[in-house]
């Protein structure tokens, strides 16, 4: 898999804005990171990912910008430079 650099980040961010709207339920941000459903409803309940909810209803809203600032502050591993 290629290095992703700065350049095709941003076209691949720019790509992901064009495949959703700003506005997402559970099943989008599902389908979105590859999880089940249950599993995005659980994160959104315990804060793990950033939602909200509209009184008096069960249904998770999330803003797509939310959901990509939530990965990029999340990264997997550090980035480590080895010789």
């Amino acid at each position: 898999m290629p290095k992703e650099t700065p350049a095709t980040s941003d076209l691949s961010l720019a790509r992901l804005r064009e495949s959703y709207p700003p506005i997402l339920d559970t099943a989008q941000v599902a389908e979105l990171l590859g999880l089940n459903v249950r599993t995005v409803m659980g994160m959104a309940n315990d804060g793990r990912l950033p939602a909200s909810r509209l009184p008096g209803s069960r249904k998770y809203h999330f803003f797509l910008e939310d959901i990509i600032a939530a990965l990029r502050s999340n990264p997997a591993a550090e980035a480590t430079h080895t010789e």
